[in-house]
């Protein structure tokens, strides 16, 4: 190879790279959203005029509103939820989620939500533990999706006030309660920005390598975006690995026995806690998009919503509801592609506003009968 050839080849090389580091780096991304597609939006509901109720990452400032807002009330509603409960698909002005369309229809009673993207019932848990600690609720709204319950354990950016308050599950009384509270030690004893010794002194390998990421961070865009390069390239890795095996938001998800048990271990917790506390709980299998096969073998599905039933018809203060099929297809959406053929798929999961309409009617006729 000559030198003018390796020349051409090393500038190619250097524009190439550029170019990665350019769109790889920079920029703003929102993986946690990224599955919603371009016709779904984020909203989290409002209580009157505009004081926020409705929490995703428990930020000290939406936290505080909620507190201030919820003094003195004694007909408190806490309403957990995943996406499905902040999320709308083709959002025109004045469309709303259903959590703020119960507050508008029930006004003697304040609603609080607390949702999460793919929330299992194992955070559920822990966040109704922590919010029993700043609030007496009279009524808690559980939904249950089968989807969910293919999830595990615990997330630290969803759950920073409990991160803040050096929340622990108490008493504990079983292996699990440990586990969580082991996990919920771990993030409490995380920073952002570096770690700090076992003896609470911040060693100079540690402040060196602080001072260096704060440098960079001042000075160099990609340091900042960093992030952005780690997330799409899972991204990606996600969806070839979906286009490989056929996998789309259509494909049956099968049940993770493990995982599967242990969430529901984690809702006879939640009716425990709740039926010991005296608050109801009303625990509903969520709607789904039945205009086309749902995307779980039939079998399981209809075993998961009786083994619910059974479980929370055990506790007095719990009643159960299956809700799954009351929103039709036309107000369901399409979602981000799944592989990398780009085309929209169907979403199972995220309704338009006259969804959010529906389920509030139901939710509104069962709180009404408490």
């Amino acid at each position: 190879m000559s030198p003018k050839t390796e020349i051409t080849i090393l500038i190619l090389a250097a524009i190439a790279a550029g170019i990665i580091l350019k769109f790889g780096f920079g920029g703003e991304r929102d993986f946690e959203n990224a599955a919603l597609g371009t016709l779904t939006v984020q909203y989290q509901a409002a209580g009157p005029e505009g004081v926020k109720v409705h929490t995703i990452k428990q930020p000290e400032s939406e936290i505080a509103s909620m507190l201030s807002h919820a003094q003195g009330s004694d007909a408190l509603v806490l309403v957990l939820g995943n996406s499905q409960t902040h999320s709308i698909n083709q959002k025109e002005k004045g469309h709303v989620v259903y959590p703020e369309l119960l507050q508008n229809r029930l006004p003697d009673r304040i609603f609080l939500t607390n949702s999460l993207p793919n929330a299992n019932l194992q955070e559920f848990y822990t966040i109704l533990n922590w919010w029993n600690d700043q609030l007496d609720f009279k009524t808690v709204l559980i939904p249950v999706f089968m989807d969910d319950l293919r999830e595990d354990g615990l997330r630290k950016d969803f759950l920073k006030g409990l991160v803040r308050d050096e929340h622990t599950i108490e008493p504990e009384l079983d292996e699990l309660d440990t586990e969580w509270n082991q996990i919920l030690a771990s993030f409490q004893n995380t920073q952002e920005e570096g770690t700090v010794s076992s003896e609470g002194i911040e060693t100079p390998q540690e402040r060196s390598e602080k001072y260096i990421t704060s440098w960079l961070s001042d000075r160099s865009e990609m340091w900042r975006n960093r992030p952005n390069a780690r997330g799409d390239l899972f991204m990606k890795l996600y969806q070839w690995r979906n286009q490989l095996f056929g996998i789309n938001a259509s494909t049956k998800r099968k049940i993770i026995p493990a995982r599967y048990d242990k969430n529901l271990t984690a809702l006879s917790k939640i009716l425990n806690f709740c039926q010991e506390r005296g608050i109801n709980c009303v625990v509903y299998i969520p709607p789904i998009r039945t205009d086309v096969e749902v995307p779980y073998d039939l079998n399981e599905y209809a075993l998961f919503k009786e083994e619910v039933q059974q479980i929370t018809e055990m506790t007095q203060t719990s009643q159960f509801h299956d809700l799954d099929g009351i929103i039709p297809g036309k107000y369901w959406g399409l979602k981000a592609s799944t592989n990398t053929d780009a085309e929209p798929e169907l979403d199972f999961m995220h309704f338009q506003f006259r969804g959010h309409e529906i389920l509030a009617d139901s939710l509104e006729q069962i709180l009404r009968r408490q």
